[in-house]
């Protein structure tokens, strides 16, 4: 598999071709360079924006399956493919799959999306086809856990509760410049995340939100830690590190703030 670029390597490249981009003008102008090489930077952003094969694979499949549902399907029938506690003990397999590409809303859609794209980026750069049952893995432990805990739903968040995970125990430092165009570690995007479930599982609102189904995305990284190797898994244990220095640093802030 192609090497996945990191959002922020894409970035500085882009920030060097400006800086460049006088030098390369002139030289157009005396005939050493050609006007092609001017759309470079289009062509990189296609590559980067296409790169993660599987990630995008994953999206088309979520957008393909809201389109069917918006276009053909009736709310009877979608209330029929939406997961309900009741189906593990039924072992009724159907709806417990078709929920994982389900959306409420052109908003829950793309709130999604947007996440399985910078995270699911993130993972498959470092396990390659593995991210599949990363992803998998996490839906599963995600509909138990929901299920357990009696909350029904749809939508990827549960799978995609469990790329962030993975993400921000692997790279905590990673930055992402998808969000608001600025860089921000990957660490405070994952918290922030895991902060507003735990929130809304403490204090419960009508957001309706599967908080626990994202929880048991979150915690499925302890289930699947076979996928990692010897490596991987010393990776994951300086990460666990880092994270649990991070949430200690903000307990401690919010506690001097009170």
């Amino acid at each position: 598999m192609a090497e996945i670029e990191s959002e922020s390597h894409f970035v500085w490249r882009q920030i060097f071709f400006l800086l460049k981009l006088p030098i390369l003008l002139v030289q157009i102008i005396f005939g050493s360079r050609t006007w092609s090489e001017l759309g470079r930077p289009f062509r990189e952003i296609f590559v980067f924006l296409f790169e993660p094969k599987l990630t995008i694979m994953l999206i088309l499949a979520n957008v393909a399956v809201f389109l069917y549902e918006v276009f053909y399907l009736t709310e009877k029938q979608i209330a029929a493919l939406a997961f309900q506690p009741s189906d593990i003990l039924k072992l009724n397999y159907v709806p417990i799959v078709s929920s994982w590409f389900l959306h409420a809303s052109v908003a829950h859609l793309v709130g999604n999306m947007i996440f399985l794209y910078i995270f699911g980026r993130i993972v498959e750069k470092d396990f390659g086809w593995k991210m599949l049952l990363i992803y998998f893995g996490s839906a599963i432990v995600s509909t138990l856990v929901a299920g357990f805990f009696g909350q029904g739903g749809i939508g990827a968040s549960g799978a995609i509760a469990g790329l962030i995970s993975v993400s921000i125990l692997m790279h905590p430092f990673y930055s992402t410049y998808l969000i608001a165009g600025l860089p921000v570690p990957i660490l405070v995007v994952g918290w922030l995340a895991i902060i507003a479930d735990v929130t809304g599982i403490l204090v419960p609102t009508n957001d309706n939100i599967g908080h626990f189904a994202h929880l048991g995305g979150y915690i499925a990284v302890s289930l699947l830690v076979f996928l990692f190797n010897r490596e991987e898994k010393h990776k994951l244990k300086i990460g666990l590190i880092i994270n649990a220095l991070f949430v200690a640093a903000l307990a401690v802030y919010w506690f001097y703030l009170r």
